[in-house]
């Protein structure tokens, strides 16, 4: 393996796949896994606005500036030991989160970059403005007014309105009975579609998609809500992979997962672009090399076409 290293910063399967696919092209993954690591901060300066530092990987003690792409993905559960233990790794992911934003080289994706996925109303917005159709959507803590909004579109579906992650729902007699409870929180609001579902990863300027059947409407959790789901590569038209593409630089996320929509309308909606996707769901499931595309990334290399 004679390419620069390539840092992956996390725990779980797309990283597992990602180190798999960097050995394949020959480039040596440095893994760093927050709950097995000696979780030794990492050191770094900048010099003439030159970055340099190091940091520990095996007992040992290796060169940032060494590094080509960084593979940022450590915001998974604490491990299980000591209040103190907790704060240490809280404060091991922080400072690696800080680093990727003075990096030089690829990071996958920067902590900065993400914020839009904060706030669910603008990212949609944003994907508005890229030509995307996009639900008609409220946020509401009001269940009076959520009532009347599904008088007005029809069936609702609903979710977390921020970036913590939720399972979508539709919105029905049972949900409703417990409409009061939204008073101590909003959740976001959608209109129902019918269609297909894509799930569309760029990874640079390649890009993967993948059309879902599913019998639930969250096809994540099928299998935990006694139905069934089934993945498929499929192709894009031409025009919706542009979007997709530009989304991914607007957003400043080189690797993005979008979810969309064919829908029953003849329009291509898109919910929401998540900025650290589990690929690892969809590569598992059709054979896609999702992993392969990431690497490539992160190492620099031409991207398949």
């Amino acid at each position: 393996m004679s390419q620069a290293p390539v840092l992956i910063i996390g725990s779980d399967s797309p990283c597992e796949l990602l180190v798999q696919s960097l050995r394949h092209q020959g480039v040596q993954p440095l893994w760093l896994r927050p709950e097995t690591e000696a979780l030794q901060l990492p050191r770094h300066a900048l010099a003439g606005g030159r970055l340099t530092g190091s940091f520990a990987h095996g007992g040992r003690s290796q060169a940032l500036e060494a590094v080509q792409g960084i593979y940022l993905r450590p915001f998974g559960r604490p491990g299980s030991g000591s209040q103190a233990s907790a704060l240490q790794q809280q404060l091991w992911c922080q400072a690696w989160a800080e680093l990727g934003e003075l990096f030089p080289g690829t990071v996958v994706n920067r902590v900065s970059a993400m914020g839009s996925n904060a706030s669910k109303p603008y990212q949609l917005r944003l994907l508005a403005g890229l030509g995307f159709a996009v639900p008609p959507s409220l946020v509401s803590n009001d269940p009076a007014e959520v009532l009347a909004f599904e008088a007005e579109q029809g069936p609702l579906i609903y979710k977390s309105a921020s970036g913590v992650r939720s399972i979508v729902r539709e919105l029905d007699d049972e949900a409703r009975s417990r409409l009061d409870r939204l008073r101590h929180c909003p959740a976001l609001f959608q209109k129902r579609l019918r269609g297909s579902n894509v799930r569309v990863h760029v990874v640079g300027q390649e890009v993967h998609a993948t059309e879902i059947d599913a019998d639930v409407v969250d096809y994540r959790y099928a299998s935990r809500q006694g139905g069934d789901a089934h993945l498929r590569p499929t192709t894009l038209e031409p025009r919706t992979r542009e979007r997709c593409l530009r989304a991914s630089q607007v957003l400043g996320l080189p690797f993005v997962g979008l979810d969309l929509m064919l829908a029953d309308d003849g329009l291509t909606y898109c919910f929401e672009a998540n900025p650290s996707p589990g690929y690892s769901f969809f590569e598992d499931a059709t054979g896609q090399d999702i992993s392969g595309s990431l690497a490539r990334l992160l190492r620099g290399a031409e991207p398949l076409h």
